[in-house]
């Protein structure tokens, strides 16, 4: 008996609001407006791409000055070439001064010298 009623209940609301083809035949007839039928033009079909060696020009390397780069690893050859900032770094509590790095000369893998120079240390402002 249940089934009975649910399927009388869709049966109506299926009466009462169309289906969606129905109300869009409904619209086209109330409007005058005929609906066209179209066809996609054919597009010819295409072969695809044949085979082909690839092409490119290939120039060296250039080994000059400038614009080569350094070569990896960096070894330190001879410790004793550093150079080092006078008064050193102190520690923020003041308590320790440590030797500051200056230069470093280094060698990369290429047998090509590299100089690093770095930045005098800033002392620490002491804190009343």
């Amino acid at each position: 008996m249940e089934s009975s009623r649910r399927a009388a209940g869709v049966a109506m609301e299926a009466q009462r609001r169309g289906s969606g083809a129905q109300i869009a035949d409904d619209i086209q007839r109330l409007g005058g407006v005929q609906r066209k039928s179209t066809t996609l033009r054919l597009i010819e079909p295409r072969g695809g791409i044949g085979g082909q060696a690839g092409v490119g020009v290939w120039s060296a390397p250039s080994t000059g000055s400038g614009g080569g780069g350094i070569a990896s690893p960096l070894t330190e050859q001879n410790y004793s070439k550093r150079e080092f900032w006078p008064g050193g770094s102190m520690s923020s509590d003041g308590l320790f001064n440590f030797p500051a790095i200056k230069t470093m000369e280094l060698t990369d893998s290429a047998g090509a010298t590299v100089i690093i120079n770095l930045a005098q240390p800033v002392t620490p402002e002491a804190t009343p």
